[in-house]
């Protein structure tokens, strides 16, 4: 929650940046830059969801199977536990996003034409360069919990490696 709390503070701060500075940046520009924003979203969004299908298959075998519900038990090792929250909140981070672009382009759409939006056009647009810039904070989050889950997958595979090593030759 405080993360998300700063990640506000610093959009609302350059919103107001913006605002005050009359920034002449273009919808097009706004739009290319979603784009792209929504594209890493949705690979961050797929690659997870595919990581937890093959790294965790006894969890979604378990999810699966409708006689035999059970929860998948992960406190065998904190390293697991850490390793699937970064990939579920990266995965939960990179849809907010994704929900969001989608939510800003369906806005944009409905009022573009609007007498409030003609008016308070400036306002309109640091505000939406606010919003996109929070959403990049999210988005930084959730690639960073991607490497983060990628690390801790390295370290188990070394830490394994080395006990299996060390009990070869014993």
């Amino acid at each position: 929650m405080v993360k998300l709390s700063i990640m506000a503070l610093v959009a609302v701060s350059f919103g107001a940046l913006i605002f005050w500075q009359n920034s002449t940046f273009t919808y097009s520009d706004f739009k290319d830059y979603c784009s792209t924003l929504l594209a890493i979203s949705g690979m961050v969004f797929t690659i997870m969801g595919i990581w937890i299908a093959f790294v965790y298959p006894n969890a979604i075998t378990r999810l699966q199977d409708p006689n035999k519900i059970k929860i998948a038990d992960f406190t065998a090792t904190m390293q697991d536990t850490r390793r699937l929250e970064s990939i579920v909140g990266s995965i939960m981070e990179s849809g907010s996003v994704a929900i969001c672009i989608t939510a800003i382009y369906l806005l944009k759409l409905l009022i573009s034409g609007m007498p409030i939006y003609l008016e308070y056009r400036e306002a309109i647009k640091a505000i939406g360069a606010g919003i996109v810039i929070f959403l990049t904070l999210v988005q930084c989050s959730a690639v960073v919990s991607v490497i983060y889950a990628n690390y801790l997958f390295i370290d188990d595979l070394h830490t394994r490696r080395e006990a299996h090593e060390r009990d070869a030759d014993a």
